[in-house]
């Protein structure tokens, strides 16, 4: 199971979740800590079985890809980094092991850049509004779903890749191996990188 697109969104902050109308008189102490821990800025995380995903406000996207041995990732915006010209670290573990470095995002060629970079310029482009999906159901994906990412610190080229996996849909002898929402999900990624190729 592709966990990535599952962890890419950041929990909600407890101020934005529902709260009671009327609320129960006379707090109990339990009730108090929980106030008290909620007001505290702490940094949130998601942990697993051999992964550990940090979320907070400078932290751009966390992820992770694979079942039996997960690949993690996370990007967190550097301190010179601006608007015009977002800068990320990337660190995380990959397949051929642990791995870190600083990413100009605006830099990132999606012919040539790694799966965690990739990861980084799709969550920027929906930070953006620059990349709304049609696609409801394949939200965060950053590959369609099926396709390999390979080890996430090694460069690749993306936009072939995704083209082969498009045109898997017509080399099936009976029917494609995917359904068509899937195969239109991998058409829309790929017109999203390939422009931004071509305007970086």
């Amino acid at each position: 199971m592709n966990i990535g697109a599952l962890l890419h969104f950041a929990i909600p902050d407890a101020a934005a979740l529902p709260q009671r109308s009327h609320p129960v008189s006379g707090f109990s102490a339990f009730a108090e800590s929980l106030m008290a821990k909620r007001e505290k800025p702490v940094h949130r995380f998601i942990q697993g079985p051999d992964f550990f995903l940090r979320m907070g406000k400078n932290i751009l996207c966390s992820g992770g890809v694979g079942s039996s041995t997960p690949q993690t990732y996370e990007a967190e915006f550097t301190a010179g980094s601006t608007d015009e010209a977002p800068v990320v670290r990337i660190r995380g573990t990959s397949s051929s092991g642990e791995f870190g470095f600083t990413c100009r995002i605006r830099d990132i060629d999606p012919s040539n850049t790694s799966y965690a970079e990739l990861a980084v310029l799709n969550r920027w482009l929906c930070r953006i509004g620059a990349y709304q999906t049609k696609f409801p159901g394949q939200a965060g994906g950053v590959l369609p779903c099926g396709m390999d990412c390979g080890d996430i610190s090694k460069k690749q080229d993306f936009i072939s890749g995704i083209q082969i996996f498009i045109a898997s849909a017509s080399n099936s002898s009976h029917f494609p191996k995917y359904g068509p929402s899937i195969y239109a999900y991998a058409r829309e990624l790929l017109g999203v990188y390939q422009a931004f190729g071509q305007s970086s």
